[in-house]
């Protein structure tokens, strides 16, 4: 193999996926998962499997036959990936799909959420049993379907998201570390921006879960088999029934299945805890048609999170991993440790907000506080 063919893009990211971030060893069973309009990618994954000595086992979906499968079928029952594999797989890799993903636009919410959660009950059953190590990599996202309905190039999109999987989890999670640690040791936090953002909430009294593109025995016992890559956030699950002032996102939210799909200047009013009013530029209908549905818990804050990722910056559907980024999730938060079993979750995003805990700074426009104290090398309050 020529010098070439060893830096593609494919190959690079292939080999920091199952290298750095899942660890695969000799002998072990790797599963790649794809859409057909994915494969090049795929295919680099297969050879890098074979390169470190594992069994690789190639999945595709052909999109066509999905497509035919799904309108032929008398129950509506949407085609999901097998859970044979899951049982049978030591890492798992998945490329999303599909590439025309507006032919779901009239699918139920339930037949939709079974598209995008494609991997059932079955699959997460036997992957729980496996103790898989699993990563979904979004840049097989990044189609020009995608592009043409957020409006954006798709070009700079994959080439961003790339950069921003090649970023090493020991770099994210030295990053991700220091804020877990000063969160860790905090209670209340405000936030605030010049657009007119002023937010105090109170932190639950749990380890911030920490993403840095790494699936270890931690996560696994946490049930967090899966992690996204381009990843490198922090979340912080907040008590109940304590927000109080207005956020408003100067970055946009992203939903390929939405309409409008970019939602724009969302600024969200919270008293004694729960949201009072809400306020959108661009998308506050789609907003309202999921927030009515939501049920119970959709109206209490559920998170703030914290991107660490120096490479992603406003690449669609990874806003929230971007370095500088502070995000508040409304709804059910019972993933991240929390209380809230609430369904319902919608993540808006503020770039360059000043953030104190307890009263003293902590960000200042997105960065963290110079001479702010560091944790000591090596600590990890919340092991990802």
């Amino acid at each position: 193999m020529t010098r070439a063919a060893r830096t593609r893009p494919e190959d690079r990211l292939a080999q920091m996926v199952l290298g750095h971030c899942l660890g695969v060893r000799r002998g072990e069973t790797v599963t790649v998962e794809t859409w057909d309009h994915a494969l090049p990618w795929a295919r680099a994954f297969v050879f890098e499997a074979r390169r470190r000595g594992c069994e690789p086992t190639l999945v595709v979906e052909d999109e066509e036959a999905f497509f035919r499968s799904l309108a032929q079928s008398e129950s509506r029952s949407v085609p999901g990936a097998p859970a044979a594999f899951a049982q049978t797989s030591d890492a798992y890799v998945y490329l999303p799909g599909p590439e025309q993903f507006p032919r779901l636009l009239g699918l139920s919410t339930e037949e939709l959420d079974a598209v995008v959660g494609r991997h059932g009950p079955d699959w997460w059953r036997a992957a729980r049993r496996a103790g898989l190590r699993a990563a979904r990599v979004a840049i097989a996202a990044a189609t020009p379907t995608a592009a043409a309905r957020f409006a954006v190039d798709r070009d700079a999109w994959e080439r961003e998201l790339l950069r921003g999987s090649l970023v090493p989890p020991d770099r994210l999670a030295r990053a991700a570390t220091y804020v877990a640690h000063r969160l860790l040791r905090a209670r209340r936090v405000r936030v605030r921006h010049p657009n007119g953002t002023d937010l105090r909430v109170e932190l639950l009294r749990v380890p911030p879960v920490i993403e840095d593109g790494r699936v270890d025995r931690a996560d696994r016992r946490a049930g967090r088999l899966w992690t996204q890559i381009p990843t490198g956030v922090v979340a912080a699950p907040l008590a109940p029934g304590v927000a109080e002032g207005a956020w408003e996102s100067n970055r946009p939210s992203y939903d390929r299945f939405a309409d409008p799909p970019v939602a724009l200047g969302a600024r969200l009013s919270f008293h004694r805890g729960r949201l009072a009013e809400y306020a959108f530029d661009r998308g506050g209908a789609a907003f309202a048609r999921a927030y009515a549905r939501g049920g119970r818990g959709r109206e209490l804050p559920g998170a703030l999170t914290f991107g660490v990722n120096p490479a992603i910056a406003r690449a669609p559907e990874v806003g929230e991993v971007a370095a500088g980024t502070v995000g508040l999730l409304l709804g059910g938060n019972r993933s991240l440790g929390g209380r809230n079993p609430s369904r319902f979750s919608y993540l808006t995003l503020l770039a360059g907000a000043r953030v104190d805990l307890d009263g003293q700074p902590f960000l200042e426009d997105g960065a963290p506080v110079a001479g702010a104290r560091r944790s000591p090398r090596g600590t990890n309050p919340a092991p990802a």
